[in-house]
């Protein structure tokens, strides 16, 4: 059995990863932040360890682990949404810290790195992008996102241990951030609210959770190339279309208001990803339609209102 290092453990990704894990041959050591109410989303079994640590402790990962491992996924890092994206001292530290966790846990013996990156390290396309897309981060989360890779790869070249980094372009599911576009968009739609809307005639790919983390799996029992592999759905269509069907599919009295929202000062982005190399080099293929993700979202978004009555 193999023993797998997940920090970041209660995140987004991080709790169906764990729970992915656990269904095979491995052991998990979860490492979560101190008092942390997410813990208990975590599934209460003895092949699960969990670690309580702060970012700025990860340098002592070694230390409070004290066991072999064969695996590791690099999934913590803050700031990942709003303002935050361009705190370059959050950002900086993130960085830092997510150098001083690998340093430590390769002294534990890991044979395999997986580390979470983001299409926030190629900046801003209004194409399709593959892994030869040249970088050029344009917010203090990429630059940074995108040094880790970088360094992280370099670190991990040297010692002769695979590195692979996942970039997430779009992801959902039912247990994402309230705030996303989609889980506010279904919550409104639901309500009959109005809805406002950027004019959504950008380009966009979503890919439901399960589907990534099937993606993730596949990096670690693949025999696959190191570096970075795009994570999208493979479809790509105006953002329009998706938030119609959304529409559709709760049957909402919402009135869509396109073009009530501009776009940033800094122009419309598309997300457009090329999962060509993810599909060749390990055979993965996204398995949840769209409409079969966002029933998921809508059942869980009903059950939780139901439940709070």
């Amino acid at each position: 059995m193999k023993r797998v290092i997940v920090t970041g453990a209660t995140r987004f990704i991080g709790v169906p990863l764990v729970k992915r894990l656990l269904e095979g041959p491995y052991q998990v050591i979860s490492i979560v932040r101190p008092n942390s109410i997410k813990t208990a989303s975590l599934p209460n079994t003895d092949k699960i360890r969990t670690i309580e640590a702060e970012m700025n402790d990860y340098r002592n990962l070694a230390d409070l682990i004290q066991e072999p491992c064969d695996i590791y996924f690099s999934l913590a890092w803050s700031g990942t949404r709003g303002a935050d994206r361009n705190n370059k001292d959050m950002q900086e530290e993130n960085y830092r810290f997510s150098m001083e966790a690998l340093t430590s846990i390769l002294s534990l013996g890991c044979k395999r790195v997986i580390s979470a990156g983001s299409q926030a390290e190629y900046g801003q396309y209004n194409c399709k992008i593959s892994e030869d897309t040249k970088e050029l981060p344009v917010t203090e989360y990429g630059k940074y996102k995108l040094k880790y890779y970088y360094d992280a790869y370099r670190v991990c070249e040297e010692k002769k241990i695979d590195f692979k980094e996942p970039r997430f372009f779009s992801l959902y599911g039912e247990n994402d951030f309230e705030g996303t576009m989609m889980i506010s968009m279904i919550k409104k739609m639901l309500e009959n609210k109005d809805c406002h809307l950027t004019e959504c005639v950008q380009m966009w790919d979503f890919l439901y959770i399960a589907d990534a983390i099937e993606g993730m799996m596949a990096l670690i029992q693949k025999s696959c190339a190191n570096g970075a592999y795009n994570f999208g759905s493979g479809i790509t269509k105006p953002l329009k279309e998706y938030v119609e069907e959304m529409h559709r599919l709760t049957n909402s009295k919402s009135k869509l208001l396109y073009g009530s929202v501009p776009y940033p000062a800094t122009g419309m982005v598309s997300i457009e990803p090329d999962i060509t190399k993810l599909k060749a080099e390990t055979g993965w293929r996204p398995e949840v339609p769209f409409p079969e993700g966002v029933k998921k979202i809508i059942d869980k978004i009903k059950w939780s209102i139901e439940h709070e009555r």
